[in-house]
């Protein structure tokens, strides 16, 4: 089978397109705000707390544009939809680049959450829905990659960018998302689509109660993120006291790890199944958040940065992989996008109750030590779904 059939160009242009999404509206806007927390609080625009406060807020809105985007009532255009919500992400970032207080960042925060939230769940619908099932992972694992790509760009521009201020580093990660944004606009097919791929019957046991655990077990792995995504850079820089750079060298890292997990977890899926595949990487990256708890020595830390962040953004892929395996293509949209509310509400929760413990005990310990449960809980109830998937099968 070749690699890529002239037939397959309009679902790899949007998955393309998918990527510079990802990169734009989670990779930039989201993920690379943790990197400049320090740097919001050394020059004193908002306080440490306040800071944690706005990562917080980003989070509750991926969980209303999550929401949304289940709303039966609400139909979005492929197109018209993924350009909009990109346009808006950008505007947000650039928005941030006055300093205004608390409460000027807090909409803006709270709106590129929203989009993040949409397009999560429009790229499950547009792309991985209606992928060949023989490519679904590398289709797929091509669209997530854009989360740990701009982590990663951001990661590693961050430093520089913050030679100029903050000002200078705001507008050149808005200008980021609105490079991504004018290139989709070049790339991304019409409204049309190929229609979704069958699925087989065999793969369709017991879907209710299957989603449900890989939804509670997806919503697992996002209270075991939350720590990396709000206090990674800032337990590095300020909690080991090894400075800003070193907090944003390892945020790149992470990126780096996070950029490569998608596109490998997906061909381990195509080869091994989605089930089995992401019950694993829930047990690594368990593993992978626990290593600070008794080990912050270089290496450990870089263990930790890559184990989370190519795990987590691979179970983007997987877990809507597994979904589009056991729903009929119809519902893989709800179904998705169900798993998706799931995450960002233990999400929104587990970073306002993250951000609270911090409060009140100073430490950094308690976060990790939560998190990895959480992600043993989620590697349990996903090996109980791929076992009972395989028995009635």
């Amino acid at each position: 089978m070749k690699f890529m059939d002239r037939a397959d160009f309009p679902i790899w242009r949007t998955a393309f397109s998918g990527l510079l999404a990802m990169l734009a509206a989670l990779g930039v806007a989201r993920f690379g705000f943790a990197p400049l927390i320090p740097a919001l609080t050394t020059a004193h625009w908002v306080s440490a707390p306040a800071a944690f406060d706005l990562g917080t807020l980003n989070l509750f809105g991926y969980l209303i544009g999550a929401a949304m985007a289940r709303h039966r009532r609400l139909v979005i255009p492929v197109r018209a939809g993924i350009i909009g919500l990109m346009a808006l992400t950008t505007l947000s970032m650039l928005a941030c680049a006055i300093n205004l207080g608390f409460w000027w960042f807090a909409p803006w925060r709270l709106i590129s959450g929203i989009t993040g939230g949409l397009l999560m769940v429009l790229m499950g619908q547009a792309v991985v829905a209606r992928a060949p099932a023989a490519k679904r992972g590398v289709v797929g694992g091509l669209t997530f990659a854009g989360m740990g790509s701009g982590l990663t760009l951001s990661g590693f521009l961050i430093p520089f960018l913050l030679r100029a201020g903050l000002p200078a580093a705001w507008l050149a990660l808005g200008g980021i998302c609105g490079l991504a944004t004018l290139i989709v606009i070049l790339i991304l097919p019409p409204e049309r689509m190929p229609p979704a791929p069958p699925v087989p019957a065999s793969m369709r046991a017991r879907p209710g109660r299957a989603v449900l655990w890989l939804s509670i077990a997806y919503g697992l792995c996002a209270i075991g993120f939350v720590p990396y995504i709000l206090f990674w850079s800032n337990f590095i820089a300020l909690g080991l006291g090894r400075g800003v750079a070193a907090g944003s060298a390892y945020a790149a890292l992470m990126g780096v790890a996070a950029a490569l997990g998608p596109p490998l977890a997906g061909r381990m899926a195509d080869r091994f199944g989605f089930g089995p595949t992401l019950a694993a990487c829930y047990l690594l990256m368990a593993l992978s958040v626990a290593l600070p708890l008794g080990f912050t020595g270089p290496a450990a830390l870089a263990v930790s940065s890559v184990g989370a962040g190519a795990i987590a953004m691979a179970t983007v892929i997987l877990t809507s992989g597994r979904v589009a395996e056991l729903v009929p293509p119809s519902a893989v949209a709800a179904s998705w996008g169900a798993a998706t509310l799931a995450y960002s509400i233990t999400q929104a929760a587990a970073a306002a109750g993250f951000s609270f413990l911090f409060r009140e005990t100073g430490s950094y310990a308690p976060l990790f030590g939560i998190a990895a449960l959480a992600l043993l809980g989620a590697s349990f109830l996903t090996f109980r779904t791929a076992r009972e998937a395989l028995a009635v099968a």
